[in-house]
């Protein structure tokens, strides 16, 4: 599957700007929101609608209470999502790129960029609804998120993919059938794929898994199971369910522990530092309505991880099984185009798979993507040769995609003048925490700034004025 069609949309406070490349199309839309009664009663109406849904499927697969169940929650919940934040001449611009990967036969990237509120970024956006549809479900479209943090470009790497499996699930009776299901999968990756080298903790140990982390072969994944809720003494905070050796035996304490043995990640050689990190989440045992990994996201990329899965439902030990097989299968497969797969294709393949095999479930939608990397695939082809840094996700093909936004398109330009990696590197720091217009032809005023603020620094200043030329080379050529 090639991503050929891209709509972004950037959500600020005021402002939510879209814009659409690709598949014969490009063109920008503009919505201004305010913060009136209206709004707030659809977000009041989404965390409720959230909330319910979070409690009656847990209600259906643990008591015998299935008819509790409203059918109709998710696709409710799903049109309030749409029009929360596709209003106006953004419907318009989501129905000219979903017509146009249709009618291109070519697959469309859906990215939410939220520039504001993490809590706004929390919201259960997979569940997303048009027209009784629900567009995470959708097989040739991707859906991720993105926060305002630095992006990162990444090289694919040579096969095998290293992979280490953390398994935070006490070892008692409650636990024990889920356990057993997932390390059976986790313990056998070969079986649907030659080009994973793998690590199962099964029992763990903080101190064991920073480790683990940081011993060559250092892993390109990690992925985490366990259950995680939000504090009930402070919901900003985040707990999680464990024993960590302490004596005290398994229960709820600060998810900070799984925030900490990335601490040395952070030191390693880019090359060598964790791109992925799967959040895994069980069912818990007793029942537990608000259990989430979504909200340990964002946390993780201010750390710097480039992109981050993390379930914002639980899934049961069968269907989180078959979820670890069908997404490692589909990171490490070539596809019909002699592609390795993205991570964003990898993700809507087996959330697609979960949504044809669950059909009366919300556990499609359980799965949430943050992406802050510009390059998500992952191995290079088996002919050695990547896909291109500068395509973009999911193509091989010699031509590249226009880049996502105005931060991108520089550091595009910015690797074409082939300076040295330290000033190349201040150059995308200083990118990419500058604010910058939605559109590349606007980004003269603030680039000629630079240029004037780093004058105490001529290399750093010379590479701004030589990004500037560019602006005005490039608004020469075309009246975007």
């Amino acid at each position: 599957m090639s991503v050929e069609v891209e709509y972004e949309v950037v959500i600020g406070a005021e402002r939510i700007h879209a814009t659409l490349r690709g598949g014969g199309e490009e063109a920008e839309f503009d919505a201004t929101v305010s913060d009136d009664e209206q709004r707030k009663l659809q977000r009041d109406t989404i965390e409720v609608l959230r909330s319910w849904l979070a409690r009656w499927t847990a209600f259906a697969r643990q008591t015998d209470y299935a008819d509790l169940a409203v059918r109709d929650t998710a696709t409710v919940l799903g049109r309030h999502l749409y029009a929360l934040v596709f209003v106006g001449e953004l419907r318009t611009g989501l129905t000219k790129a979903r017509d146009a990967a249709r009618r291109t036969r070519t697959s469309l990237r859906l990215q939410l960029n939220f520039q504001e509120s993490d809590e706004l970024a929390q919201l259960p956006w997979e569940m997303l609804n048009v027209d009784g549809d629900f567009l995470a479900s959708e097989h040739h479209l991707v859906l991720s998120r993105r926060l305002p943090a630095g992006r990162r470009r990444l090289e694919p790497l040579e096969p095998p993919l290293t992979v280490h499996f953390l398994v935070t699930l006490p070892k008692t009776p409650a636990y024990q059938s889920q356990r057993d299901e997932l390390i059976a999968a986790l313990d056998n990756p070969m079986e649907y794929t030659s080009s994973i080298s793998h690590q199962v903790l099964a029992e763990w140990s903080e101190d064991a898994a920073v480790k683990l982390l940081s011993t060559r072969p250092y892993p390109q994944i990690v992925h985490i199971v366990g259950v995680c809720r939000p504090n009930s003494r402070d919901p900003r905070s985040m707990e999680t369910f464990l024993d960590d050796g302490d004596g005290e035996g398994p229960k709820w304490r600060s998810a900070q522990t799984l925030l900490n043995i990335f601490r040395e990640n952070e030191v390693l050689p880019e090359e060598d530092q964790v791109r992925l990190v799967v959040l895994h989440l069980c069912e818990p045992s007793p029942l537990e309505f608000e259990v989430t990994f979504a909200r340990l996201a964002p946390a993780l990329i201010r750390r710097g991880i480039p992109a981050v899965l993390a379930m914002q439902y639980p899934l049961s030990g069968k269907a989180g099984a078959r979820f670890v097989k069908r997404l490692y299968g589909s990171l490490t497969e070539e596809s019909d185009r002699d592609e390795v797969r993205t991570i964003e294709e990898a993700v809507q393949r087996a959330r697609s798979d979960l949504f044809t095999t669950y059909d009366q479930d919300r556990v499609f939608g359980s799965p949430v993507l943050y992406m802050q990397t510009m390059d998500s695939q992952l191995l290079r082809l088996r002919t050695g040769s990547p896909a291109g840094a500068d395509a973009g996700p999911g193509t091989a093909s010699a031509a590249p995609l226009p880049p996502r936004s105005v931060p991108d398109w520089l550091r595009q330009r910015l690797h074409l003048l082939n300076k040295p990696a330290d000033l190349t590197g201040e150059a995308e720091r200083v990118i990419g925490a500058a604010d910058w217009p939605p559109r590349v032809a606007d980004a003269g005023r603030p680039l000629a700034d630079l240029v004037r603020k780093n004058a105490y620094q001529p290399e750093l200043a010379e590479v701004f004025r030589l990004l500037a030329e560019a602006v005005k080379a490039e608004r020469g050529e075309s009246d975007d």
